[in-house]
């Protein structure tokens, strides 16, 4: 059968993950890579890079989870090993049937990118992943008709959201708020509205959430 969405979502602050703390303001999470060992009971080992500009400091040799094990300019690659089976958002997601295509982080958020087969799977990982109280967030949906029939676009309606609402969202938007690596930070954009960082994430929050329904209601 062929999935018929791709789906990335953004989780802040999750929990159980040993990648996405590693991620600074100046260096971010590109990718992620991991082996299971032993099943369930057993051993998960993972390798993430770091990526950031040659005209920031490099991150420090080891860190409280992870050694570093090679280094190319400004990519450096780490290793840890953890038990299986921690929680982990990558395993939630797997949980649901669905498998991990690519996984990135900044200091705010893990992205995770998988392909559903339609719009209730994708709702029953959104949900999984929002049980511990993360904040979950959509950032990109693609879809793959598997016929004519089911072709037609699906349309949002803007009208749903209020001024404030469009206006942070397409003010996070023009600054790069949703790039990877994130280009300008949420108090950023904030003080580009002129307004406090807590009002502006309400805002988005809001506006994605509204959105979001609608899309998959269509």
């Amino acid at each position: 059968m062929v999935d018929d969405i791709l789906a990335e979502v953004a989780v802040f602050n999750p929990q159980a993950c040993y990648v996405q703390p590693n991620a600074t303001e100046d260096w971010s999470v590109s990718t992620v890579s991991r082996s299971g060992l032993g099943g369930s009971d057993g051993e998960v080992v993972e390798e993430f890079t770091l990526s950031g500009g040659s005209d920031v400091d490099p991150p420090p040799r080891e860190t409280d989870t992870a050694e570093r094990v090679f280094s190319y300019d400004s990519e450096h690659v780490y290793r840890f090993s953890r038990p299986a089976d921690q929680g982990c958002v990558c395993e939630r997601v797997e949980r649901e049937g669905c498998v991990v295509q690519n996984v990135t982080a900044d200091e705010d958020s893990l992205a995770v990118t998988f392909l559903v087969e339609d719009t209730e799977t994708l709702r029953a990982v959104i949900d999984t992943l929002e049980e511990t109280g993360e904040s979950v967030r959509l950032r990109r949906l693609v879809e793959n008709p598997r016929g004519e029939s089911s072709g037609r676009p699906t349309v949002l309606d803007r009208d749903v959201l209020t001024g404030r609402q469009r206006e942070a969202l397409e003010c996070a938007y023009e600054m790069g708020y949703f790039e990877h690596p994130r280009e300008v930070s949420a108090g950023e954009v904030a003080d580009r509205l002129d307004i406090t960082t807590s009002t502006f994430t309400e805002h988005l929050a809001a506006a994605q959430r509204k959105l979001l329904d609608d899309l998959l209601e269509a």
